[in-house]
C-alpha cells in the first residue's frame, strides 16, 4: 500500500510525507501521536513477498524478527538510527526509526570534485569504526553507499542508515523444488562486490569493506564506481592515475586491498583495516603520476586495447584507458553491443554469469558454457544468459552458424544504473527461444547434452545443418544511442539481419541507416504509420500498424455504446501521435466524437496530473477515455497507469498494447473493479496460433511470456525461414526473400507474410483484452481476450 499525508498508521503514527521509495521498500516521515512533543520519526514500509507459498511468508516473518532484534542490539550505537517500534499491517512489515537530520554523503561527493588524502583517511576512520561495531554484533549492512550515509546536522558525525538485510525480506520466493530463496541480490551496482551479485551468497564483513573502499576511491577520483576502469586480467579497479594529487603508497595499498576483486585477498574485518590505517607512518614521497605524453599516445595507438577491457559490471560510459595491452584478446564489440563478452542487462546478475561472461571475453568458450549453464540453472528467467549459452555453444563445438542481431531498450537513470529492464527481457525471451530451437539441432541426443536448456521439449530446428548466433544491442530508448547502435550493427558484415528497433521513436530515427546499408531491419514493436508513408525496401515488421490497432479500440468502445471519448497521448512520439491520428479518424468516421482537453491531453508532461485529468473529463460530461502512451520513451506509460488508477471503474478506458504489462495489473489489484478497461493485444496464450509456443515457453522460462516475447519469436522465426530459403544467405538475399510474393512463415501470432511495397505485415493479429479476477495470478487479476468474459470461460484455474 502507499500511505498518504495525514493517514494514521497503527492508530498512532500520522504520516507527514513520503521520504523515498526504492525497489524493496518505501519510507515516510511521521509524527508519533502518543509522543507529540518528540521529533518526527521515519517509518519504513516493507511489502510481504509476492508468493502464494505460506512457507515463504513464514520465512519472511522470521527474518523480520531477526533483523528487529539486530537493530535493537544496535540501538545503543549513536551512529545507527534508533529503532522505536515494529509491526505488520495489510501485508506489510513496518519499522519505526529515529529521523536523522543532516546531509547525505552523496551530496558531499560531487561528480568531478576530488577529496584530499586527509579527507579520505578521516572518512575511513569514521565509517570503519561504525562497521567494526555492527560486525561485532554479527550484522552485515550489505548496501553501504553515499546515499545511505548521513552527516548529522547536530554533531557533523556520519550515521549509517537503511540496512540491506531488511530489504531482503520482500524478495523471498520459492523455487520449483520448494526451496526458499531470495529472488535478487541486495545491494547497489558499483558499490557491492562481485560475489554479492549472487543472491545465494552468505553476507560477510568483507562485502561491506569493499563498499567503504569504493566510496573512498570515488571521493579521491571524483568518479562514480561504474566509471572506474578495471584490469582485464585481474578485474581489480585501476584508479591511481585518476587523482589530481598523488595518494601515498600506504593509503593506496590499503584501498586496493579493501576493493580487491578476489574477496579472499581482501581485509576480512573492519578491525584489520583500522589496524592498517593506524600503522601508517609518514610515507616516502609518492611516485610522480604518468607523464601526459603516455596517455596521449594511448589515445591514438592504444584504442584497441582499451576497447578490449572486460568489465565485471559493464558501463555505458565512454571507453576507458587500459594500462595493460593484451594483443591476444578477441576483437572487441562496440559499447552497448554484446554476443557474450559483456553484461548488458545488469539487474541482478549471478556470480556464475559474471564469470561466464569473463570467459567468453577471453575466448575460453567451453568454460564459459559450463558457467553460463550453471547461471541458467540458478535463474531460468534470464534471456540474456540463454543467448550467451547458445553463442558459447557454437564456439565450443566449432559449429558453422549464421548471425543476426536484436536491438532492445534497457531503460536507465541519468547515472547509468538500470531503471527498468523488463521490456528488454520480454523481447529477448522470444528470440532466445527461437535461437535455442535452432541450436538444439546441432546437439546429439546423449547424456552430455541433457543439461542444455530446452532439451526434451523444444523441437530441434537447425538451419541447413548450421546454428544461429545472436548479437544483442541496447538502444536505451534514447535516440542518440539508437543511431549509434544502428551504425555499429551495419558495420559488422557477418550480421545478415536485425530485429528491432522496438519503439516507433527509435525505428524512425534508424530505419534509413539500415536501408542505406542494405541490412534488413524487422521490427516486433514499431506500429506508426509514419514508416508506411515513406516505405523502405529493407524494413519489415511483425507487429500491426497503428491503423489496425486503432480499429480494434474503436470497435471496442462502439460495442459498449460510447460515442464521445477524451483522448490523451504524446504528440512528440511517432507511435502515440500516429495512434491518436488513426483512432480519431476511424472513430469520427463511425459517428463518434473525440475531445482533447487543453491542459491535460499531453501524457508525457512531467507535471501531468491524472486526478485533474479525470476531473476535467467528468466536468465535460464525457464517459470514455482513450490513453495512448508511447513505448516507455517518456514517463507517459506511468501517467497512463495513474489515470487507470484515478479513474477506478467510473469511465470506460481503452489503451494500446504498451499498457499490456504487470504494472497495469498491479494497479488493477488495488481497484474494486476494472470491468471498463480494454487494452489492445496482438497475442495471448489462450489464442496462440502456434499452440506449442506458450506451453514450451512456460517450460523453458518457468513461467508465461507475453505479446512482446511472441512478436520477437515470430520475427526470429521469419528470419530463420528466410535463411533456410537461400542457397547462400546474404543481406540482399534476405530482403528479396522476405519481399517475395511466395514468402510465408509460421509463428506464434499466425502466418507471417509481407506487403512487398510497404514491408507491413499482411492480415496482422488484432485483439482487445480485459482484466478478470484470478486468485492464482501474481496480483490476483490477469488479462484475457474479450471473447472470454470471465477467467472460468477462459479455462483458467483460479481457485
Amino acid at each position: 500500500m502507499c500511505l498518504n499525508p495525514g493517514e494514521i498508521l497503527a492508530g498512532r503514527y500520522r504520516i507527514i510525507a513520503r521520504l523515498g521509495q526504492g525497489g524493496f521498500a518505501r519510507t515516510y516521515t511521521a509524527q508519533d501521536l502518543q509522543n507529540p512533543d518528540n521529533p518526527p520519526c521515519v517509518i519504513k514500509e516493507i511489502p510481504f513477498p509476492q508468493s502464494e507459498n505460506p512457507q515463504v511468508l513464514e520465512r519472511a516473518r522470521r527474518r523480520f524478527q531477526t533483523e528487529v532484534r539486530a537493530l535493537q542490539t544496535l540501538s545503543n550505537n549513536s551512529r545507527i538510527p534508533q529503532l522505536f517500534d515494529h509491526f505488520e499491517i495489510n501485508r506489510n512489515f513496518y519499522l519505526v526509526l529515529e529521523f536523522i537530520e543532516g546531509t547525505l554523503l552523496s551530496q558531499e561527493i560531487a561528480q568531478g570534485k576530488q577529496w584530499t588524502e586527509a579527507q579520505a583517511s578521516a572518512f575511513l576512520w569514521e565509517i570503519l569504526e561504525i562497521l567494526n561495531s555492527i560486525h561485532q554484533a554479527n550484522v552485515i549492512h550489505r548496501d553501504i553507499k553515499p546515499a545511505n550515509l548521513i552527516r548529522r546536522k547536530t554533531d557533523r558525525q556520519i550515521v549509517l542508515i537503511d540496512f540491506g538485510a531488511v530489504k531482503e525480506i520482500s524478495t523471498y520466493t520459492s523455487s520449483n523444488t520448494g526451496e526458499i530463496l531470495t529472488s535478487q541480490a541486495i545491494g547497489t551496482r558499483g558499490y557491492m562486490p562481485a560475489e554479492q551479485h549472487d543472491p545465494r551468497s552468505f553476507p560477510q564483513p568483507y562485502n561491506d569493506i569493499y563498499a567503504v573502499g569504493i566510496i573512498a576511491i570515488q571521493a579521491l577520483t571524483g568518479r562514480r564506481p561504474t566509471n572506474l576502469p578495471q584490469d582485464p586480467e585481474t578485474c581489480d579497479i585501476i584508479w591511481g592515475y585518476l587523482t589530481s594529487e598523488p595518494v601515498s603508497d600506504g593509503l593506496r595499498n590499503i584501498l586496493n586491498t579493501m576493493v580487491c576483486f578476489n574477496f579472499q585477498q581482501r581485509y576480512q574485518s573492519a578491525a584489520e583495516v583500522l589496524q592498517a590505517l593506524d600503522s601508517l607512518q609518514s610515507p616516502p614521497p609518492p611516485q610522480p603520476p604518468p607523464q601526459p605524453w603516455r596517455w596521449l599516445l594511448f589515445g591514438v595507438a592504444g584504442l584497441a586495447a582499451a576497447l578490449a577491457i572486460v568489465l565485471l559490471i559493464p558501463r555505458i560510459s565512454p571507453l576507458i584507458p587500459s594500462i595493460s595491452s593484451q594483443p591476444t584478446l578477441p576483437t572487441p564489440s562496440p559499447d552497448g553491443v554484446s554476443s557474450g563478452e559483456k553484461l548488458l542487462v545488469q539487474t541482478s546478475a549471478l556470480w556464475s554469469k559474471q564469470r561466464g561472461i569473463n570467459e567468453c571475453a577471453d575466448s575460453n568458450y567451453p568454460e564459459a558454457l559450463k558457467l553460463l549453464k550453471q547461471s541458467w540453472r540458478e535463474d531460468r528467467r534470464d534471456p540474456e544468459t540463454l543467448i550467451y549459452i547458445n553463442n558459447a555453444l557454437l564456439k565450443a563445438i566449432n559449429a558453422e552458424y549464421y548471425t543476426i542481431a536484436i536491438v532492445v531498450p534497457i531503460r536507465r537513470n541519468q547515472d547509468g544504473s538500470i531503471l527498468n529492464a523488463n521490456l528488454a527481457e520480454e523481447l529477448l525471451r522470444g528470440i532466445a527461444q527461437a535461437q535455442t530451437e535452432v541450436n538444439l539441432g546441432l546437439l546429439a541426443a546423449n547424456e552430455n547434452n541433457k543439461d542444455f536448456p530446452g532439451q526434451g521439449f523444444l523441437e530441434p530446428k537447425a538451419i541447413k545443418g548450421k546454428g544461429l548466433k545472436i548479437i544483442i544491442a541496447d538502444d536505451g530508448n534514447i535516440k542518440s544511442y539508437a543511431v549509434q547502435r544502428a551504425k555499429d550493427l551495419v558495420a559488422q558484415p557477418d550480421i545478415l539481419a536485425v530485429i528491432g528497433h522496438y519503439t516507433s521513436d527509435m525505428t524512425v530515427e534508424t530505419v534509413d541507416i539500415y536501408n542505406r546499408n542494405q541490412l534488413v531491419a524487422i521490427s516486433p514493436g514499431s506500429t506508426t504509420e509514419e514508416l508506411t508513408r515513406k516505405p523502405r525496401k529493407f524494413f519489415f515488421r511483425t507487429a500491426p500498424t497503428t491503423s489496425i490497432e486503432a480499429e480494434g479500440l474503436v470497435n471496442h468502445l462502439l460495442s459498449v455504446n460510447k460515442k464521445k471519448v477524451a483522448v490523451f497521448y504524446n504528440p512528440d512520439s511517432p507511435f502515440s501521435y500516429s495512434l491518436w491520428e488513426q483512432f480519431t479518424k476511424q472513430f469520427e468516421a463511425k459517428g463518434g466524437k473525440t475531445f482533447r482537453l487543453r491542459n491535460y491531453n499531453n501524457l508525457s508532461k512531467n507535471d501531468f496530473s491524472a486526478e485533474a485529468a479525470i476531473e476535467e473529463v467528468e466536468k465535460a460530461g464525457i464517459k470514455a477515455i482513450a490513453v495512448f502512451p508511447d513505448g516507455q520513451v517518456t514517463n507517459s506509460v506511468e501517467n497512463a497507469i495513474e489515470m487507470i488508477k484515478a479513474n477506478g471503474d467510473r469511465n470506460w478506458i481503452v489503451g494500446p498494447w504498451t499498457l499490456y504489462e504487470l504494472r497495469t495489473l498491479e494497479v488493477a489489484k488495488q481497484l474494486k473493479s476494472v470491468e471498463k478497461l480494454g487494452v489492445s493485444v496482438f497475442w495471448h496464450p489462450l489464442i496462440s496460433f502456434d499452440k506449442k509456443f506458450p506451453q514450451n515457453a512456460e517450460k523453458l522460462w518457468g513461467g508465461p511470456v507475453n505479446t512482446r516475447s511472441a512478436l520477437t519469436y515470430d520475427a526470429a522465426r521469419t528470419l530463420i525461414k528466410a535463411l533456410e530459403m537461400q542457397p547462400e544467405p546474404s543481406r540482399e538475399g534476405m530482403q528479396k526473400t522476405l519481399a517475395a510474393p511466395n514468402f510465408k512463415a509460421e509463428g506464434a501470432t499466425g502466418i507471417i507474410e509481407f506487403d512487398s511495397k510497404t514491408g507491413n505485415r499482411k492480415n496482422p493479429p488484432k485483439r482487445v483484452a480485459h482484466i478478470v479476477p484470478c486468485s492464482r495470478e501474481v496480483f490476483g487479476v490477469t488479462f484475457v481476450p474479450n471473447e472470454f468474459p470471465t477467467a472460468a470461460a477462459a479455462g483458467l484455474k483460479c481457485d
